[in-house]
């Protein structure tokens, strides 16, 4: 199922502005996204959910793609804009993948993206300009050896030139607790 919003590549309304996006990660560390996107082919955005399963269940996905497509250019991020309770730490990284996890302060990039689910991905180009948004894969909390890899072929399609098959995709992931 594809969602409502459904990006016309070719002929995109305009991205989200990157320019004030600022996350942070938990060692005080800060990553402002428009200084990124630039430097790189493609830049992945994942929201990520501390408590999803389907989250989880997609780890070591999103690791075997990072690794294999870094060399080509390829940034993955992954942003946590889940409410946190006082005092609580942000987790550090994405067990089992090693990317880092980046806190997104009072959701600001969830809702300017209207990012709502985890897994929710978004690919914005070196202009910044967004040119995928869905899900990972068609799987959900249990991996089937040949799902439909939504993400990885936008990516393939946009590293090679072209418009991916799908801009958008539906994400099967928890709800966001942003609020």
């Amino acid at each position: 199922m594809v969602l409502a919003l459904a990006l016309d590549v070719a002929a995109s309304p305009p991205s989200p502005s990157l320019s004030d996006i600022v996350l942070r990660a938990h060692d005080g560390r800060t990553l402002a996204l428009a200084s990124l996107v630039p430097e790189r082919r493609l830049t992945v955005v994942v929201f990520f959910s501390a408590t999803c399963p389907c989250f989880a269940a997609h780890r070591s996905r999103l690791a075997a793609l990072a690794r294999e497509l870094e060399a080509r250019g390829v940034q993955f991020v992954i942003v946590d804009s889940e409410r946190h309770a006082p005092g609580e730490p942000p987790p550090a990284e994405v067990a089992e993948t090693g990317l880092p996890i980046w806190r997104d302060d009072g959701a600001r990039f969830a809702r300017r993206l209207e990012a709502r689910y985890a897994t929710e991905t978004f690919v914005f180009d070196a202009a910044g300009a967004l040119r995928y948004r869905g899900g990972i894969d068609s799987d959900r909390r249990t991996l089937t050896p040949a799902p439909r890899a939504y993400l990885r072929e936008a990516l393939a399609s946009l590293l090679e030139a072209k418009a991916p098959p799908l801009a958008s995709a539906k994400a099967l992931g928890c709800a966001l607790r942003t609020r």
